[in-house]
């Protein structure tokens, strides 16, 4: 029996989710993997199955990145608080210099198209991880007095992960940063400032 190949895996596949960030997933062909990741097709294959598995796996490595980025928010806010600390690095991360690559997920959900059903149902459960986060957050600011006692925090989680994804898609598209942080907050401020109990 082979031996299975000996690599970094979260090397890897930060590699192959920076190619495929910056290209697309069907731009990126397998010799492109194999030369960003330095594995031999045969490793890859052996490893992930397909490019496709490969793209699985970064989705599930950018989402593991995704919580541990909302996890640290956790630790030093309170609920209110990190909803909008987390709202402030999705503005931040749209207008720095990386910010024209766009959000992978957002990318990957405007490119897969019906007959990629594996990527479509992966990046629809990472960004339902994502907005059952928000909802937490929210549930537990409305507990503690911060929002509202009548704070829909289902449809509200939705529609602030919903502006995420719509100024990401603007980051995408070059608009300017500063039009990017302007909406996004107009947008926030609009969403929250009716539920809130104390000021943010």
């Amino acid at each position: 029996m082979a031996r299975p190949p000996k690599f970094d895996r979260e090397k890897v596949l930060w590699k192959a989710t920076v190619l495929f960030w910056e290209r697309g997933y069907r731009s990126v062909s397998i010799n492109d993997l194999v030369k960003v990741t330095g594995l031999l097709p045969g490793s890859i294959y052996a490893a992930f199955g397909s490019k496709e598995g490969l793209f699985l796996a970064c989705l599930d490595s950018y989402s593991a990145m995704a919580d541990q980025l909302r996890a640290g928010f956790e630790k030093v806010s309170s609920p209110l608080f990190c909803v909008r600390d987390f709202f402030h690095e999705m503005v931040n991360q749209s207008c720095n210099e990386e910010g024209g690559r766009g959000c992978f997920l957002v990318n990957a959900s405007l490119e897969c198209d019906d007959s990629e059903t594996a990527i479509k149902a992966k990046v629809r459960s990472c960004m339902d991880k994502g907005e059952s986060w928000l909802k937490t957050q929210l549930d537990e600011a409305k507990n503690t007095g911060e929002l509202r006692a009548d704070t829909d925090t289902t449809q509200l989680a939705a529609c602030l992960m919903g502006s995420v994804f719509g100024f990401r898609v603007m980051s995408r598209a070059q608009v300017v940063p500063e039009k990017i942080e302007a909406v996004a907050l107009a947008m926030f401020d609009s969403l929250m400032s009716p539920w809130q109990q104390v000021a943010a």
